[in-house]
Order: structure tokens, then sequence, then C-alpha cells
């Protein structure tokens, strides 16, 4: 019978501490591991969600003119292509707001803003038509405060593409207010 017998260099203490460091760095070394694979995986698919916005915003683009007319906004209300431009007039600018598609979208809440100049609509909070009587008042204060808050908003998120032509500063723009 063979005896194994530990040099005085080598305590059983020491050896278990040496596994311990082991097993410690390959555990480390697994968790790296994963922790690179994960990176990866999410430079993936942080990489395939930026094509996906660029090509949403190629077919989405529509070329900037000086003026648009109002009947030339019609067109572009989401319904003839659903991933192309929507085009919506506030306050004498006109909007490409496709980047808010689930808002102003066909079968959205706020597609009655598509296509048109909307900014009474915004400015009074309406989710339908003005009557004649409606429309033929000018704005209150609130009203161009509430359209001014609209405007911040518009002008942070969507590329302007023109102005809108024909647009009457007096009646509906928030200037008269800050002019008087």
């Amino acid at each position: 019978m063979m005896e194994f017998q530990l040099s005085s260099s080598f305590s059983a203490p020491t050896l278990l501490t040496v596994a311990a460091v082991t097993s410690g760095m390959i555990y480390v070394s697994s968790v790296i591991q994963k922790d690179r694979e994960t990176k990866r995986k999410y430079a993936e698919y942080e990489a395939q969600a930026k094509a996906i916005q660029e090509e949403k915003a190629r077919k989405a683009f529509i070329q900037p003119k000086d003026f648009w007319k109002e009947e030339e906004l019609k067109q572009y209300d989401g319904t003839l292509d659903p991933e192309g431009p929507i085009l919506m007039a506030v306050n004498g600018k006109v909007f490409n707001v496709y980047k808010g598609r689930h808002f102003y979208g066909p079968g959205c809440e706020y597609h009655i803003f598509a296509g048109r100049d909307a900014t009474r609509l915004l400015a009074k909070g309406k989710l339908e038509e003005e009557t004649l009587e409606e429309k033929a008042k000018d704005l209150n204060m609130a009203e161009r405060a509430t359209l001014q808050g609209w405007m911040w908003t518009f002008e942070s998120k969507y590329e302007v593409v023109g102005k809108l032509e024909g647009f009457d500063e007096r009646s509906t723009s928030t200037r008269t207010i800050l002019s008087n």
C-alpha cells in the first residue's frame, strides 16, 4: 500500500485556497464571456433597430419646399402610403410627422390632424371638425397659449418641410398676442 504524504511546503488550507481561487477565476471568466456575448447581442439589436429607423425615415422622406397648398397636404394623411410621409400644418408651418405615425396615421386617435391645417383644432383641443360658427371666431388667449405649447412640441419632435400658403397669421397665430 502506497501512502501519500503532503510535504511541509503544501498544507491542506493552501491547496483549498488554490482550488477556491481557481474555481473563482473560472467563474469570473464565464461571467465575462456571458457579458461579452450579451453586449454583442445588444450591439446587434441596436444596429438592426437603427437600420429599421433609417429605412422608415427614407420611405417617409419628402422634399421640403417653400410653400404648400392645403389641398396638397391631403394626399399626405397616411392613407395612400402607409410608410410614406404624414404632413400636418400648424400655425403656418408644415411638419412631416411620420415619427408620430402611431398618433396621426389612419385609424389612430389624432388622424383628423393629418393632411391638413390642424392649427385651430389643436388650439381648441378638438378631435372633430369645427362648425362654421366656430370657424368664424378668432382664437382666444387661452387657445393661443395652447397652440404655442403644441408648436414647441412639434418643433422639437418633427421636421419642418415648408410653410402653409395663404395662412392667416392675424386670426390664428400666437404672434398677435406677443405684438400687443
